[in-house]
């Protein structure tokens, strides 16, 4: 099935690609031969050859990163010619996929009609179709908000092996929750096993980036609201050095925990993980005036507690894991992006 599956996948990017460049293809090659066992080894799905263009097609039926990623590896490592088109299709691409194909400099097509094809003499843009192959029903996400207590600990201890009973006890998840999720990760290529069968994070770089295609901040609750002071830096201070002096378990996120770890620019807004929502008295300690308006304060309740795990102080105010600090950050506004680039940087195992 899954082999008529991706036949019929080829043959529409071949009238994809037709339509696009606006002539019939002189020469389609599907697997094709190859001549050497290294270009065996990485044999593209298609060659195609049509208006003086030659396309070497890899075509992988997930949009999911771990897919796009290993899509792109194999493009890269086949010994294609300096003028062949190394493109990347999906049935769908999502951004991070986007973003993961510019880096690399391969192109990419999606059955439901997006592309971005760039090479000498020819540029092929088409954005904004919908995801046509969007599947009924629920789909495993493993890095749905409890589901992701594997990525956290795993990526958290990233040269770590792991028996799947010891993520069960490190988790407090149950055996068969946790065999779903490693199974939904398996196939993902982001962890394998080694010779004793143990788990090991297989490219924490590519699983990072799973992560955050998963991840979905809006699932936590977020009170946002307004403390007086002249700096980011200033409220961040006087919240956690209050809430330290009322015993309320915290931790710091956002821009205010990546200038803490990284000193890259000056924040505005300051945002906080409690484990309860504060009450009126603690609020009031802080300062804190609910607005959503000009709101530079956002505390937020984690939809899974499995966030506190790994938090450090740094400057003597408790954080939550740079890992945690980076998938955030993707959610906030200000110069957050560029946080997280500049954070980014200096994950250990990256």
């Amino acid at each position: 099935m899954k082999i008529e599956h991706e036949k019929i996948a080829l043959k529409q990017v071949v009238d994809r690609l037709e339509k696009l460049i606006g002539v019939s293809a002189d020469k389609v090659e599907y697997e094709p031969l190859t001549v050497t066992p290294q270009s065996e080894r990485y044999r593209p799905d298609l060659v195609m050859e049509a208006g003086g263009f030659r396309f070497v097609v890899e075509y992988k039926s997930s949009p999911l990163i771990g897919s796009v990623a290993a899509g792109i590896e194999h493009l890269i490592r086949y010994p294609a010619k300096p003028s062949d088109i190394r493109l990347l299709v999906t049935p769908f691409m999502g951004e991070t996929g986007i973003g993961k194909c510019a880096e690399a400099g391969v192109s990419w097509l999606d059955l439901s009609g997006n592309t971005d094809i760039t090479a000498p003499g020819l540029r092929l843009f088409v954005r904004g179709e919908k995801n046509k192959f969007i599947s009924p029903g629920r789909n495993e996400n493993p890095f749905a908000p409890k589901s992701s207590r594997i990525a956290r600990h795993m990526l958290y201890q990233a040269n770590r092996t792991w028996a799947q009973r010891e993520l069960a006890d490190e988790t407090g998840l149950g055996e068969g929750f946790v065999s779903r999720i490693v199974k939904s990760l398996e196939a993902q290529q982001l962890i394998s096993r080694d010779n004793q069968g143990k788990l090991i994070v297989a490219k924490a770089e590519v699983m990072l980036d799973a992560w955050q295609q998963g991840y979905d901040f809006t699932k936590h609750e977020i009170l946002r609201g307004h403390v007086a002071g002249r700096s980011g830096e200033e409220i961040q201070g006087k919240i956690s050095s209050t809430l330290k002096s009322l015993t309320v378990d915290h931790a710091a996120t956002g821009l205010g925990a990546a200038w803490l770890y990284s000193r890259f620019a000056a924040f505005r807004t300051v945002t906080v993980y409690l484990k309860e929502w504060p009450d009126k008295h603690i609020l009031e300690q802080i300062g804190f005036r609910e607005n959503t308006s000009g709101a530079n304060v956002w505390l937020i309740i984690p939809k899974d507690p499995d966030i506190f795990y790994g938090i450090q102080p740094v400057a003597d105010i408790p954080c939550v894991h740079r890992i945690q600090v980076w998938l955030d950050l993707k959610s906030l506004p200000e110069r957050a992006e560029e946080a997280a680039t500049e954070l980014r940087k200096n994950l250990e195992f990256l």
